[in-house]
C-alpha cells in the first residue's frame, strides 16, 4: 500500500504541485480512508520526503553505476542517457524537488539536502574533478560545471511541455555541453 500511495502522490504532485494536492485527495485516489493514509505517513511533507528520498535512491544508483563506463566524458554521457531513460514522470521529480523542497519540515529538508549533495551532486562533481585531474577536461570548478550541466537538463524534466527527447537530441545536448557551439 505504501508504494501505491507514493506512486499516486507522485503523479499528483508532479501534475499539480505540492500545494495543489490535499491528503484527502491522495487517499481518495488510492481508494483508502484518510486515516489509512495517516497510518503510513505522518503528513503530506512526510509523503513528499519519501518521494524525494526514493528518487534520490534511483539517481544515486545511476551515478554509482557510471563508474563502469570509462572516463569523465563517457561517464557523464552514460549517466545523462540513463536519466533520460527514466519515464518523464520520474524525471519530473527532480523538478518537483527543486520547486517544493521548501515544503519539507526543516529536519527533513536538512537531511534531504545533505543526502542530495552526498549521493548525487558530490559524486557528479567528483567525476568532473577526476576528468580535470586526468587532463580530460579543462581546469574548471567542478561545482560550477555540474550546475551548468543540470541547468541544461532542467527544461527536460518538466512533466509536460518539455522539448521532445530522443537519442539524437540527447547527443546534441551533450555535444553542446562538452564541445560548445564554436565551429
Amino acid at each position: 500500500m505504501r508504494e501505491r500511495i507514493l506512486a499516486t502522490a507522485t503523479g499528483m504532485f508532479v501534475a499539480r504541485g505540492y500545494e495543489g494536492v490535499a491528503m484527502r485527495e491522495i487517499a481518495q485516489a488510492c481508494g483508502i480512508t484518510k486515516a489509512a493514509l495517516y497510518y503510513h505517513f505522518t503528513g503530506k511533507s512526510d509523503v513528499l520526503n519519501a518521494i524525494f528520498t526514493g528518487y534520490l535512491d534511483e539517481i544515486a544508483a545511476v551515478v554509482g553505476a557510471s563508474a563502469d563506463h570509462g572516463g569523465g566524458e563517457q561517464r557523464l554521457r552514460w549517466l545523462v542517457r540513463q536519466l533520460f531513460a527514466l519515464p518523464a514522470g520520474r524525471r519530473a521529480i527532480m523538478r518537483l524537488a527543486m520547486h517544493d523542497v521548501g515544503q519539507l519540515e526543516p529536519e527533513q529538508r536538512a537531511s534531504f539536502g545533505a543526502a542530495y549533495v552526498d549521493r548525487f551532486i558530490g559524486p557528479l562533481q567528483q567525476i568532473v574533478a577526476d576528468g580535470v585531474a586526468s587532463g580530460e577536461f579543462v581546469a574548471k570548478d567542478p561545482s560550477l560545471v555540474v550546475w551548468i550541466l543540470l541547468g541544461m537538463l532542467y527544461p527536460f524534466f518538466a512533466p509536460r511541455g518539455s522539448p521532445a527527447v530522443d537519442a539524437d537530441s540527447i547527443d546534441d545536448l551533450l555535444d553542446v555541453f562538452f564541445g560548445g557551439l564554436s565551429a
